[in-house]
């Protein structure tokens, strides 16, 4: 199973690489917004474990200097070293996987911390153990590779450039010497482990040789998948193409095809007037899949704040949500859902604001909301995004009149929006959850405001009948503009009543939350000094959001509620989509959505803001658990499998999932999860033992294989990957 998880991942990594545009996330901003503003984040000392959550921050490496390479008689730019040869000719090669287990672990090296994500981010979204060795040019000792001749460590290898370095005559070497190399690819014969090797120059020792000169990181050559047949279960489309922009890279053509074949293209380009190899897979006779820990899901959630309150939009218009906004996207969330592979369910999620229900009814009749009327704060104090107050500390706003929730039935369905909100079948098309009763920021609030805007929103949540939606989070809270969490009185009022996963924003960027049309949200776009229409707009999102949803980031995207307007809406078309009437909301799901089934084909599920933090924490807490999934052998093939986690003995706060090719013999009774088209997913338990498992078809180990990928130095691309949603439990 890896190599079709690693093939998956490998693509996803190079959407990440190629696509030049990060835009702020968190949950992800409104259409209209500018670029993340985030901090850097560093790793430690090699060699070292690194288990994080798939949402950790990264800023992309300083490029390594380019050096001038002649390769079959063509001079090209690199910073990255030819292959050693994987089977040195004076060993003879062994015909079978002599180990009888193996740790399912993945040895990774890379030269620093921040150019090693692009080699380890796809283990880590998908919860795969493996281990960090970072190689300064000094070179650095090899972990142990086995336990004994019998029990190996590692179950793949994955090396990133090489890990090779400049040297005096200013040539690319690699900081691994011939003896580690040639310990590395023992190991992989004795123990049919899988060597990936990303970013290296076409040569001999890979069967390939370069095919041109070009091509550098402001020259378009597009890649694609040519061949999924060694890893169909990957889902991956064949002939999507992504763009290179930004990406030094090497075409090269097959030189050798008994022991290399291609699985992706580079496209013609000026200087390359035919398509060229991209990446090989050299001598595929053995292993394409196994058991894996971990599991794939792409999550879109999209979290729509604001409603029931009015907009005051960057046009100078007011906007509230209507009823037949609310139709249309039910009747959508159907049709976009009939475009998404087997297995998916695509659901919007509503954050609530009570106190507009209560204002537009009084707007219709003051006599429906008597004796209280709507809540007005007044004037709030404007703070810093990341001011702390002091505990104790600030003034109450909460009108001291306003002591009890007490509006009648009448306040509540005199407002169309809320009576709509009553039939059942509506309410359950979409997952709700608290925003507050009046939208006051928070970061200056005092305890009894923060616990005020939460008891006051439940009650008004209750008496709507929301609170008894099917997808309802009673433990959930979307703070107004994300504010609260750095202020111990909001925190400890919101814990008092119940809020436990509250949604954060690390990105920081200023919201921008007022459009609800296109042209709005262009004009507002080019007023942060960009350039274009809305369809370039569009085109930045689809780059950017496709390449975090194929990475498997499950936050939130953020949107409001001016964002549904679809009444009186031009017409519009999402890209590569159909023309028609469309909510901004909607043309970015189309467009996204439609951009990430272009390459694959994995489900796509939403999980209301409860079961999401759920998500999130047992994430951390099996990352605790440094758990290790081991192979058991039979000859050429691999039979079973066995989850453990010394490091705590074998008590893992959650359930561990392990991702396997053809199922296995008997469950044992553990939680099974297999959507669509994707593989079986077991969720095991572990309670003070480890578990074994009897695969019910034997995957074939015999022989090593190693997957080569030329894409090579990102030089260009330089920002962030947002950092985005955090769930934090107060």
């Amino acid at each position: 199973m890896f190599f079709s998880l690693f093939i998956a991942r490998l693509w996803a990594v190079l959407s990440f690489l190629v696509l030049p545009s990060a835009v702020d996330a968190h949950r992800t901003r409104d259409v209209a917004t500018d670029a993340a503003n985030v901090d850097h984040h560093d790793h430690g000392a090699s060699p070292e474990w690194i288990y994080r959550s798939n949402q950790t921050l990264h800023r992309r490496p300083s490029p390594m200097p380019l050096s001038t390479v002649n390769l079959s008689g063509k001079s090209i730019s690199a910073n990255t070293s030819e292959c050693t040869s994987s089977i040195p000719k004076q060993r003879k090669r062994d015909t079978q996987a002599t180990g009888t287990s193996t740790k399912g672990t993945f040895l990774v090296f890379a030269r620093d911390a921040a150019s090693a994500y692009s080699a380890y981010s796809g283990l880590n979204d998908y919860g795969i153990p493996y281990q960090l060795v970072l190689v300064p040019a000094t070179g650095v000792t090899l972990p142990t590779l086995k336990a004994s001749n019998t029990v190996g460590n590692y179950g793949g290898i994955v090396v990133l450039s090489e890990v090779s370095y400049q040297n005096s005559a200013g040539n690319y070497v690699s900081a691994l010497t011939s003896d580690q190399w040639n310990a590395l690819y023992d190991y992989q014969v004795n123990f049919g482990a899988r060597l990936v090797r990303l970013d290296v120059l076409p040569s001999a020792a890979t069967g390939t040789t370069a095919s041109d000169a070009c091509c550098g990181d402001t020259q378009e050559q597009l890649v694609s998948i040519s061949d999924n047949s060694q890893f169909p279960t990957a889902g991956l489309t064949v002939g999507a193409t992504m763009s290179t922009i930004g990406l030094y890279h090497y075409p090269g053509t097959i030189a050798n095809s008994s022991i290399a074949k291609p699985f992706a293209i580079f496209g013609a380009t000026t200087g390359s007037k035919t398509t060229s190899v991209a990446g090989v897979i050299n001598t595929f006779p053995g292993r394409q899949q196994e058991p894996d820990a971990g599991y794939r899901r792409i999550m879109l959630n999209t979290q729509v704040d604001d409603v029931f309150l009015s907009t005051y939009t960057y046009s100078q218009q007011t906007y509230r949500l209507t009823s037949t906004d609310v139709a249309t996207h039910i009747q959508w969330q159907g049709s976009i859902g009939n475009k998404m592979p087997p297995g998916s369910n695509y659901t919007m999620e509503l954050g609530h604001n009570g106190n507009g229900n209560i204002e537009f009814s009084n707007d219709i009749a003051q006599s429906a909301c008597l004796p209280t009327g709507p809540i007005d704060l007044g004037d709030q104090p404007s703070t810093d995004l990341e001011y702390m107050k002091p505990i104790g500390t600030g003034t109450t706003l909460w009108p001291s009149t306003a002591s009890k929730y007490q509006y009648g039935a009448t306040c509540i369905t005199t407002d169309p929006l809320a009576q709509f909100f009553q039939t059942p079948n509506i309410r359950d098309s979409f997952m709700h959850l608290s925003h507050t009763f009046t939208h006051e920021d928070m970061n200056a609030a005092t305890y009894t405001d923060a616990a005020n805007q939460i008891s006051w929103n439940r009650a008004w949540l209750e008496q709507s009948g929301i609170a008894s939606a099917k997808w309802y989070s009673g433990k959930g809270l979307i703070p107004p503009a994300i504010t609260g969490l750095h202020n111990g009185d909001a925190l400890q009022a919101w814990k008092d009543n119940g809020i436990l996963n509250v949604v954060g924003d690390n990105t920081r960027s200023i919201l921008m939350n007022q459009c609800d049309t296109t042209a709005c949200d262009a004009d507002e776009w080019v007023s942060f000094g960009n350039t274009g229409t809305f369809s370039d707009l569009l085109a930045i999102e689809k780059d950017a959001n496709a390449r975090h949803l194929m990475g498997l980031h499950h936050d939130p995207y953020m949107f409001h509620q001016a964002n549904l307007r679809w009444e009186g809406v031009a017409k519009n078309t999402p890209i590569g989509g159909v023309s028609g009437q469309y909510s901004l909301l909607q043309l970015w799901v189309e467009t996204v959505v439609g951009e990430v089934l272009r390459h694959v084909n994995w489900p796509i599920i939403s999980l209301k803001h409860d079961d999401l933090a759920v998500s999130f924490s047992q994430r951390a807490k099996r990352d605790a658990c440094k758990y290790i999934i081991t192979y058991q052998h039979a000859g050429t093939n691999i039979v079973g499998f066995t989850v453990s986690a010394p490091s705590v003995n074998n008590k893992c706060g959650a359930p561990i999932p392990i991702t396997v090719p053809g199922g296995v013999s008997h469950t044992q009774g553990y939680v099974t999860e297999q959507l669509g088209n994707d593989p079986l997913t077991i969720w095991v338990d572990l309670k003070g033992k480890e578990v074994s498992f009897s695969l019910k078809f034997a995957v074939p180990c015999k022989d090593s294989a190693k997957m080569v990928g030329f894409p090579a130095d990102d030089r260009a691309n330089h920002k962030s990957s947002p950092l985005r949603a955090s769930f934090i439990q107060s």
